[in-house]
């Protein structure tokens, strides 16, 4: 039995000034995890907020896991075959996108972060960008 000691969560973002979610999600053909436009307003803890970009989501929950990249990686896997359509929008509405890996380390230690040639060489084709927000919870 393995012992997991890192919870990661990971996503994809699209993003920008604005741009037509509900066509980019019908040309995706995946229903996305999170989108809203820019000026909705949101609640986060008690705080009235209001968006200040358009943005669609698609990710995947927190897990423990030894390997932190297996997320992203599932995710490009997804997403892959439609690079082409997000890389039209990424032109025409002058969009960005990341692909983000949270990772929470624990004490003990984890095996590596990879990100393989496929995840790479998706990154290119939509020129996104790899963020990783690393934490470590010493408990």
């Amino acid at each position: 039995m393995e012992d997991y000691y890192t919870e990661t969560r990971a996503y994809f973002t699209l993003f920008g000034e604005d741009f037509p979610l509900e066509e980019f999600t019908r040309e995706m053909g995946i229903i996305p995890t999170e989108a809203y436009r820019k000026g909705e307003e949101f609640i986060r803890g008690k705080t009235k907020h209001i968006r200040f970009e358009t943005a669609w989501e698609y990710g995947l929950d927190y897990k423990m896991t030894n390997d932190p990249e297996e997320q992203i990686h599932t995710i490009v896997n997804t997403l892959y075959n439609s690079s082409e359509i997000i890389k039209k929008y990424v032109d025409h509405y002058n969009l960005k996108c990341k692909l983000v890996t949270v990772v929470c380390f624990n004490r003990e230690p984890t095996r590596r972060l990879v990100m393989n040639n496929k995840a790479i060489e998706f990154a290119n084709q939509v020129n996104g960008e790899f963020e990783f927000d690393i934490y470590n919870s010493a408990d």
